[in-house]
């Protein structure tokens, strides 16, 4: 548990006992002792106070009747009716036991829909509903998702680990239900699933979430010892929320606790996790590889100083606010501020998300003999890296330039191109590597050195070449212009893929690991288009040399990738520049008449 300095806590919330209109103190109902830091809330409102190291607090800007109710981890929140000005308000709390009932038997999600419809009907439909019948994860364990699953990495039956480790840990996230229940325990089969594993992440999986500890982040899903999940027993109920205001009670169904952590650090019992190669039990030591990296991402970008302009949370993003103000369908008069309620859709690589990622800046001109592009690709609304999440997903810079007048291709002459990991084929089939791109992903290797390899058994990292939350990436290219002349189209485009190209290959997915239609495998673009822009120069008639009339081959094989992305304004190391060719009698009689040359249009869609 991360307790808050009160030296870190906002200005604003420390107001002087002169100028209170409501204050009082928050004490245990048990010892009577203080309890610093405890939030206290005029209930619906924006209107808070934290309690001093003497559990004092003091409310400013209140009048009338309100409802003032204190929330602190690890207690019962608790509320009082008062009438401004009010002084000596004492409000008590009681600590929430440390229930680990083994007979604790889970509700159906449904159960939360009479008081909270809204939320889970967004549940019902969100990843979270659907994690415990991943096809994609059931057909990288044993192979029994899909008809092909077999095809490509099988853990049971390639990894080095699964002789010793034959369960693995992937319940601990997809089916958190029975693996709470029965932790260390192995996927149930695909086709006869309990009722605990078809509800994926439930309600209380995240709601009965008492503490995470923040110094273990990459143990994998609810990890015992590392993350506190309340098993209460029969009669007894609590339910973890970050509003902190909340009084109403009800029965065995409902008692509300402060949770802070829900906003960003319970994500990470999921999104961030290690491998752990000697199987000792610690995913936290230097031998293991990160491979969900998400959480720690964030914690190291401005999105996670509170003291920044930048601040977001996870819930910020993931979790967007309600269009219905009331959190509580049995509470409908009380509204809540805008932003307070949110969705519980956990929406994240949709197309409004990968849409609204990146920003691409594109550039193109003439120089040397050759028609120039420049792509600045920056990653200004994530608050990760682009691509985050399971090594296998990445995203492809894909960069060409071509006649207008007949869509003939330009050749390339740069070497910035495609890695192989971009699939090696035929790119009218979406195998894109050998083209003018880049390709942005983290690969790692085995104890062999050999990879791209499947996360349990990576040893190390090729290369990383994601981009940082707030950084950005350039990269140039080059083409041989056309001896005629004319209107010379540039193209930039920015694709998105769920997996590698020769893994989706072997496996023979179609559908993503929900049913959706897998965009991967599908024309024109093979991936979804995050970002796009085009740009068009003229180009003047050479008097001579050996000008390139379009139409050349467009490569694929794959050369090699580029350094790590992330520095701004680097070249990501590509060094395409330093293979132009010297300037011939006929390329400088060329470059003179570029002098007229003219930038017609420039235009950009994201």
């Amino acid at each position: 548990m991360r307790f808050v300095s009160l030296a870190q806590l906002p200005l604003a919330l420390l107001v002087s006992n002169a100028a209170a209109q409501v204050s009082g103190t928050v004490r245990d109902a048990a010892t009577l002792e203080p309890i610093p830091g405890a939030r206290v809330t005029v209930q619906a409102t924006d209107v808070a106070a934290f309690a001093d190291a003497n559990g004092a607090f003091n409310i400013e800007a209140v009048s009338g009747d309100v409802v003032v109710v204190a929330g602190a981890q690890g207690w019962f929140e608790g509320g009082q009716a008062v009438t401004a000005p009010a002084a000596d308000v004492a409000l008590v709390l009681e600590r929430v036991p440390q229930w680990d009932d083994p007979s604790y038997q889970f509700p159906s999600p449904s159960a939360c829909s009479t008081c909270h419809p809204l939320q889970y009907a967004g549940w019902q439909g969100s990843p979270m509903s659907r994690a415990g019948g991943n096809t994609w994860v059931y057909d990288t364990y044993d192979g029994t998702g899909t008809e092909l699953g077999m095809g490509g990495f099988v853990y049971l039956r390639d990894s080095s680990l699964a002789p010793d480790n034959p369960a693995s840990e992937c319940r601990a996230c997809h089916q958190p239900e029975p693996w709470i229940s029965n932790p260390y325990s192995a996927l149930e089969p695909i086709g006869a699933p309990s009722e605990g594993a078809t509800h994926g992440i439930s309600c209380v999986v995240c709601h009965q979430v008492a503490d995470v500890d923040d110094t273990k982040p990459s143990f994998p899903g609810i990890w015992p010892g590392v993350v506190a999940f309340q098993r209460p027993p029969a009669g007894q109920v609590v339910m973890y929320g970050v509003l902190g205001d909340v009084t109403y009670q009800n029965g065995g169904l409902m008692r509300p606790a402060y949770q802070p952590e829900l906003t960003s650090l319970v994500c990470a019992a999921c999104h961030q996790d290690k491998n752990d190669p000697d199987l000792d039990g610690d995913f936290e030591e230097d031998n293991g590889v990160i491979s969900e990296p998400t959480y720690l991402e964030w914690l190291a970008s401005p999105y996670a100083d509170r003291e920044s302009p930048s601040y977001a949370t996870c819930a910020t993003c993931h979790m967007p606010p309600s269009s219905n103000p009331a959190a509580c369908a049995v509470l409908p008069d009380v509204v809540r501020p805008e932003g307070d309620v949110r969705e519980h859709t956990f929406r994240g690589t949709d197309a409004q998300f990968l849409e609204h990622a990146l920003s691409l800046d594109l550039s193109a001109g003439l120089d040397d003999g050759e028609v120039t592009a420049t792509v600045t690709l920056t990653n200004d609304q994530a608050g990760h890296h682009v691509p985050t999440g399971v090594t296998v997903r990445n995203v492809i810079l894909v960069v060409e330039a071509f006649r207008l007048s007949n869509g003939a291709p330009l050749n390339p002459t740069g070497e910035q191109v495609v890695h192989d990991l971009g699939g090696v084929g035929d790119p009218e089939h979406g195998y894109l590597a050998g083209l003018p791109g880049k390709l942005y992903a983290k690969v790692n290797h085995d104890a062999n050195g050999d990879g791209p390899t499947f996360f349990t058994d990576a040893a190390g990292i090729t290369f990383d070449t994601r981009i940082p939350a707030l950084a950005s990436d350039v990269t140039h290219y080059t083409f041989r212009v056309p001896e005629q002349g004319g209107e010379v189209g540039v193209r930039a485009r920015v694709v998105y893929r769920r997996a590698w190209r020769a893994l989706v290959d072997a496996k023979g997915w179609t559908e993503d690991g929900h049913g959706a239609p897998l965009e991967d495998v599908a024309a024109p673009y093979f991936g979804h288009v995050m970002a796009s822009a085009e740009a068009t120069i003229d180009v003047p008639p050479a008097t001579g040399g050996s000008g390139d009339g379009g139409g050349g081959a467009r490569g694929a094989g794959g050369a090699g990738q580029g350094n790590a992305a992330g520095t701004e304004g680097s070249d990501s190391g590509c060094d395409c520049m330093s293979g132009r060719r010297s300037a011939s009698g006929d390329e400088v009689t060329f470059a003179a008449a570029m002098l007229f040359a003219v930038m017609l249009r420039l235009r950009s869609r994201r």
